[in-house]
C-alpha cells in the first residue's frame, strides 16, 4: 500500500507518493493517481518573480551549538606542593566564531602538599568568650594575602611582613568575636525573634534585586563576596548586632557640649585664623652691566610689572625672593635690612621700589602678592560642624578602645600576645618556604 501527501510548493499543490518516486525521473512502481505529476531536485530551486531579489544565506552552525562547560585548572608548585586553583566557565558560541565566556563560580583553591612536607591542618591557640581560637579557621581569611606576600618578596622581608599582617588581623578578630559575643549575651526572647525576622526580610530583598532567583542570587553573593547565601546573611546579623552594642555602649559618652567646641576653637584659632602671607620679589643684577641695566630701566618706565620683568630676564622662580606672615605693622615689621625696608615703604604693594647699589651689583625690590585669609569666626556654622565632628570621632575612637579592653580583661582567658606568637609560627611553618 502507497502513501500520499500533499505538499505545497510556491502556491501549486503537487501530489508527492512518498514511496516509490525515483527523482531522477524513474516510473514509480506502483499506481499514482491522474493528478500526481512527476517532480525533480531541481524544481525546489526556483524563484517566484516576487522573491527574486531575496539572496539565499546559511546560518552557521555556531548558532545551534550548544553551550560548553569549561574548567580551567592551573597549578602553582611551590617548595612545600603545589596550589590547585580550578574555575568553572559557560562557553558559548557567537556567529563570527569568537566566544563569550561566563564564570559559573568564584575560582576555588586546593592545596596539594607533598610527602614528608608538615602542614599545619588545626592547632588550638586560645579562648576568646569560651570560643577556640583555631589556627585553621584565622589563616583562612588572610590566605591568600599571605601567599601573595610569599610570591612577591624574598624570605625575610616575607617574614616580617607576614607577621605584622598576622598581628593587625589578629586584634580586629578578637575586637570582632569579643563585639559579637557580648551583643548575643545580651539578646532577649523577644530580641531574637525581631533580628530572625530582620534577616528574613534581608533574605527576600536580597533575593528579589536578582530577579526574584534564590539561585541567581546566590551565585551572584558568591561571585562578589566568595561565600555563600547563609555565611553572607549571618555576617550581616553580626555586623548589625555590633552596630548595636556599639552605639549603645560607646555613643553616649561620646557627647560633645559647646563648651568643648569653645576650648577646642581657642586651641586652634591660629589655625582657623592664619596670618596673611606677604611675598617679596627681587631682581639683581651687575653693575658691570650697563646696556642690561638701562634696559631693565626702561621696561619699567614703559609701566612692565615687576614679575613681566623679571620673566624677560629669566629670573629664576619669577624673581620670588622671600615669603613672610604679614606682621601686625605691616612691611615695617618684616625680618629685613632697614634700607630695603625704607624704599619698600616708599610704594605701593605691586611697584618696584626704587634700585639699590651695594658692592657690585643692583637690585630692585617689589612686594609681589599679599595673601590675606578670611577670619573663621566661632560662630561659623560650618566651622562649628567641623569642630564637633572632630572632637566626636576623637571621642568615639577612645571610648571604642576602652570598651573593648574592659571586654578583653573581662573575657580573654588566654594572654593575647602569646596567641598572636602561635599564629606567626604556624604561618611562617606552614607558608614559608623551607631552606
Amino acid at each position: 500500500m502507497s502513501i500520499w501527501r500533499v505538499v505545497n510548493i510556491s502556491g501549486v499543490f503537487v501530489t508527492v507518493a512518498a514511496v516509490g518516486i525515483a527523482l531522477s525521473g524513474c516510473e514509480t512502481l506502483v499506481d499514482r493517481p491522474e493528478t500526481a505529476q512527476e517532480i525533480t531536485a531541481s524544481d525546489f530551486n526556483h524563484l517566484s518573480a516576487a522573491n527574486s531579489g531575496l539572496d539565499i544565506v546559511q546560518v552557521p552552525p555556531t548558532v545551534f551549538a550548544p553551550e560548553e562547560i569549561r574548567t580551567t585548572v592551573e597549578i602553582e608548585t611551590d617548595g612545600q606542593g603545589e596550589k590547585v586553583i580550578t574555575q568553572k566557565e559557560r562557553v558559548q558560541k557567537n556567529a563570527d566564531g569568537t566566544e563569550k565566556v561566563i564564570n559559573l563560580s568564584a575560582a576555588t583553591e586546593e592545596i596539594l602538599v607533598k610527602p614528608g612536607v608538615k602542614w599545619t591542618i588545626e592547632s588550638l591557640v586560645g579562648q576568646i568568650n569560651g570560643r577556640p581560637v583555631y589556627a585553621g579557621k584565622f589563616m583562612t581569611s588572610i590566605e591568600d594575602r599571605i601567599l601573595r606576600i610569599v610570591k612577591e618578596n624574598s624570605p625575610a622581608a616575607a617574614k616580617q611582613m607576614i607577621e605584622k599582617l598576622i598581628q593587625e588581623r589578629f586584634q580586629q578578630y578578637i575586637n570582632n568575636e569579643l563585639i559579637i559575643s557580648e551583643a548575643e549575651g545580651m539578646l532577649s526572647p523577644e530580641m531574637k525573634a525581631g533580628i530572625f525576622a530582620w534577616i528574613q526580610s534581608l533574605q527576600e530583598q536580597t533575593v528579589a534585586g536578582n530577579g526574584g532567583n534564590r539561585t541567581s542570587a546566590s551565585q551572584s553573593i558568591e561571585e562578589q563576596f566568595g561565600m555563600n547565601m547563609e555565611q553572607y546573611m549571618q555576617e550581616k546579623r553580626d555586623e548589625a548586632l555590633a552596630m548595636d552594642l556599639l552605639r549603645r555602649r560607646v555613643e553616649p559618652r561620646t557627647i560633645v557640649s559647646w563648651r568643648d567646641v569653645e576650648r577646642q576653637y581657642s586651641m586652634l584659632e591660629k589655625e582657623f585664623n592664619p596670618e596673611p602671607i606677604i611675598t617679596i620679589g627681587r631682581i639683581q643684577l651687575s653693575v658691570s652691566d650697563e646696556l642690561q641695566i638701562q634696559s631693565l630701566q626702561e621696561r619699567f618706565k614703559r609701566g612692565e610689572t615687576f614679575a613681566q620683568v623679571a620673566a624677560a630676564l629669566n629670573v629664576p622662580d619669577g624673581g620670588k625672593w622671600q615669603v613672610y606672615p604679614l606682621p601686625k605693622n605691616g612691611v615695617a615689621g618684616l625680618p629685613l635690612a632697614e634700607n630695603i625696608i625704607k624704599v619698600l615703604l616708599a610704594v605701593e604693594n605691586g611697584q618696584v621700589a626704587e634700585e639699590l647699589r651695594k658692592g657690585s651689583t643692583a637690585t630692585w625690590y617689589c612686594v609681589t602678592n599679599v595673601q590675606g585669609q578670611a577670619n573663621r569666626s566661632i560662630f561659623d556654622s560650618s566651622l562649628q560642624r567641623s569642630i564637633r565632628r572632630g572632637l566626636k570621632e576623637q571621642r568615639s575612637t577612645f571610648e571604642r578602645n576602652r570598651y573593648l579592653a574592659s571586654l578583653r580583661d573581662k573575657w580573654v582567658t588566654n594572654d593575647i600576645d602569646q596567641m598572636t606568637g602561635r599564629l606567626i609560627v604556624i604561618a611562617w611553618d606552614r607558608y614559608l618556604p623551607k631552606e
